[in-house]
């Protein structure tokens, strides 16, 4: 990490958090894992501006990550996994990739060979020949313009890392793939991140951990989130035109960020305009489900009736479809406030309160 996380970020982090909540609350059971980068050129750079050193820097940014994450509702990561713990196990695939011939040596350098994987190129619906218009790392002595490094020549942190190919870096993409090889092996059910994640990083960790293991497919569902925008302009560090998440909540609670990231369908790329409009609709379902029938304290706890949320299920089972459940949620709790048996309106209470609690939003306002 080498800044504060803004509300791109953000939202990344709260869909993921939601199909979790979701996962769980089907009954299955749901490892999470987020990676930490703590190694990475931009860290060592931000480190000598800051005048300290790599690991102090990203310590800082990471502890601050993990607040942030915190105070927007994210609950149900299982595990947090710093890239600077799996850099021996990373030195080992790169050695392996060479073993096998899927890996060369170029002055310091090692790059993976993507001749050597057909599939390269598949996830992002790219052929041979889109990806040459797309070179990476213009370094002399590559075979092809497509080979991505997996070992870097450059001391990141001063005194680490050594390895055969002399003193340097593991690669960005094998740095993942170290952490997840590790910790769920060489397959497991759902990878993501943001869109602009397909191509080259995670098409890289496909190539890399399928040649490692010889098993495919590393991953059956592939989840990625499209991007916030300000104006129609992505939201990025290097752009400045970032909102950060402490900023935010300085204006905004969490349950009011979250319910908003959720009213644009996670596929699709949304702009930061109408929040107050998505707050202000919030609270009238608040409002509404607060309206409704107590609950006795006495009252059996446990999942609704399927069937008062069918609508909601549908909606979360169609591709995390969180629009079209929040527009159920408003349905069934308009339901409720015209429903004359108490006993059958206090049942579709419980029900509301269960889904909120997947959106991980608040039923009620918060003092």
């Amino acid at each position: 990490m080498q800044g504060l996380i803004h509300l791109g970020h953000a939202r990344t982090y709260v869909f993921y958090d939601v199909v979790a909540r979701y996962l769980s609350h089907l009954g299955l059971k749901v490892e999470f894992l987020v990676n930490i980068t703590d190694v990475d050129e931009r860290i060592s750079d931000a480190a000598k501006k800051a005048r300290t050193d790599p690991q102090s820097h990203a310590l800082r940014y990471s502890n601050a990550f993990l607040e942030d994450v915190k105070a927007l509702g994210v609950s149900t990561v299982t595990r947090f996994e710093p890239v600077s713990r799996h850099v021996d196990g990373a030195i080992e695939l790169v050695s392996l990739l060479i073993r096998k011939r899927r890996a060369y040596v170029v002055g310091g350098w090692v790059f993976f060979d993507t001749s050597t994987f057909p599939r390269y190129g598949r996830l992002s619906h790219q052929s041979k020949a889109d990806l040459s218009l797309r070179p990476l790392e213009l370094t002399p002595g590559k075979k092809n313009l497509s080979d991505f490094s997996v070992w870097r020549p450059e001391e990141l942190v001063p005194g680490k890392w050594d390895s055969p190919w002399g003193i340097g870096s593991p690669g960005w993409h094998i740095q993942d793939t170290a952490i997840t090889l590790a910790v769920f092996g060489p397959q497991y059910d759902i990878h993501g991140g943001a869109y602009e994640l397909v191509y080259p990083h995670h098409e890289a960790e496909i190539a890399q951990g399928e040649s490692i293991s010889g098993i495919s497919p590393m991953v059956a569902y592939w989840v990625h989130t499209h991007l916030v925008t300000m104006a129609g302009e992505k939201m990025s560090k290097s752009v400045g035109n970032v909102i950060t998440v402490r900023d935010a909540l300085k204006e905004y609670s969490a349950d009011e960020l979250r319910f908003y990231f959720l009213l644009t369908h996670y596929r699709e790329d949304m702009d930061l305009s109408g929040l107050d409009e998505s707050v202000a609709r919030l609270h009238r379902l608040r409002r509404r489900l607060a309206g409704l029938p107590q609950n006795p304290r006495s009252r059996v706890k446990g999942p609704p009736p399927s069937e008062i949320l069918k609508r909601f299920y549908q909606a979360m089972n169609n591709d995390f479809d969180t629009p079209s459940a929040i527009v159920a949620l408003e349905r069934l709790a308009d339901e409720a406030a015209a429903e004359n048996d108490p006993s059958r309106a206090r049942s579709m209470k419980t029900a509301l309160e269960v889904a909120f609690g997947i959106l991980g939003v608040g039923a009620v306002e918060q003092e």
